[in-house]
């Protein structure tokens, strides 16, 4: 193992400049604190996207802060987590930066947090940092770059990696002190959802054409069973009924113990680009009509549409669904949208300025804040209950 070496800067060379907002005077506090927490992509290791916080009631900008570019934020004890050339744990109300650590690589894939370690996949090695002061815990070399967001069950993170014909597409290690845990043997693989110690993962066998559902042991990698799909569109999702999987433009669910497929829930199109997400009995998916629509898990059925591009993974909130959108309902731009959870009725829009710009990530939620990452500007931008900046 090889420890404390991979980072730029020692523990002595992090930055902790209190205070240091991302754009200046164009930066405003959020008005309460932000409570709750988003450690991983697309909430936790089930890769649900809910999260059980309250959406603000107005989606107007407050500060903009860190260094993310594709990567998404995290949320952990009033702190936000940016990620790209260094990582940088922000204040959730302020921005203020609490500390930063710049890494020796650099990072596209969303990290986790587990044991008060931030967990970060750097080009090819995977780094734990103390949530505290950003401190290297320990360094692992990775067999090669990240090509998809980590996840974490809490005692062990799993790395999707890129494709190669050896057949390890999932590597494993132990959060504690980054040893190596397990292997999985699938040419590509995507962002793994975990359910009652059984990893669930998407890609295709080492002939690169033959489409997969795995169902893996979390403790040690062996295949428990595997089933063939026409074109994985996306990573899975798991919920208490069973496998969500977007196979081709179909959204079906699978056995949790078998992998055959127990219903299909719609077709939405060739392919559905972005993973679903999926709460009391409905599931949120956008597809490419493009369209959200929210459809019933137990059969199918279609509760509500809204006509608009969804440009990343939708997340919930409490009552509340919040989308990436390519095309808001009212601007005629891209950037983030409310809708109301049961009728998809729009709360707020807030539309991204410039030419050709788009959100990045998914939005990320905590109580009364919306983080997101963009092309507008650098890092995390963050929205919440204030008055419109022309109101102030």
């Amino acid at each position: 193992m090889r420890r404390r070496t991979f980072l730029a800067g020692s523990v002595g060379s992090i930055a902790a400049v209190a205070g240091c907002l991302g754009f200046g005077d164009s930066d405003r506090a959020l008005p309460d604190d932000p409570t709750g927490q988003w450690h991983q992509y697309a909430f936790d290791s089930r890769k649900r996207g809910e999260s059980d916080v309250t959406v603000p009631d107005r989606g107007n900008r407050a500060w903009n802060a860190g260094d993310a570019q594709s990567a998404e934020p995290l949320v952990a004890d009033g702190l936000v987590i940016s990620a790209a050339d260094s990582v940088t744990s922000l204040d959730a109300k302020t921005g203020e930066q609490e500390w930063k650590q710049e890494l020796e690589g650099t990072t596209d894939e969303t990290p986790a947090i587990a044991d008060e370690q931030v967990l970060v996949a750097a080009d090819d090695h995977l780094v734990s940092l103390a949530i505290e002061d950003g401190s290297e815990q320990w360094s692992e070399s990775l067999p090669r770059r990240a090509n998809d967001p980590l996840t974490t069950d809490g005692s062990q993170v799993v790395v999707p990696l890129e494709a190669r014909r050896d057949g390890v597409g999932l590597v494993a290690y132990d959060v504690t002190d980054g040893a190596q845990l397990w292997t999985g043997r699938t040419v590509s693989a995507s962002t793994v959802a975990i359910y009652e110690d059984v990893v669930y993962t998407t890609g295709y066998k080492q002939d690169g054409d033959t489409g997969v559902l795995q169902a893996l042991s979390a403790t040690d990698g062996s295949q428990i069973w595997e089933v063939e799909l026409n074109q994985p569109d996306t990573s899975p999702v798991a919920t208490d009924s069973g496998v969500l999987v977007c196979d081709g433009g179909v959204l079906a669910i699978h056995d949790h113990d078998t992998g055959e497929r127990m219903r299909q829930l719609g077709t939405f199109g060739d392919r559905i680009a972005e993973p679903p997400a999926v709460a009391d009995g409905l599931v949120f998916i956008g597809s490419n009509d493009p369209a959200l629509v929210a459809v019933s898990v137990d059969d199918g059925s279609t509760q509500w549409t809204s006509s608009m591009g969804v440009a990343a993974r939708p997340s919930l909130g409490r009552e509340t669904i919040v989308v990436s959108a390519e095309s808001l309902p009212e601007a005629n731009a891209a950037g983030i949208a409310a809708l109301d959870r049961s009728t998809g009725d729009l709360r707020w829009e807030h539309s991204l300025e410039g030419f050709d710009v788009y959100p990045s990530t998914a939005p990320v939620l905590a109580d009364g804040a919306v983080y997101f990452v963009s092309n507008e500007s650098s890092g995390v931008s963050t929205l919440g209950d204030l008055p419109s900046e022309e109101e102030s």
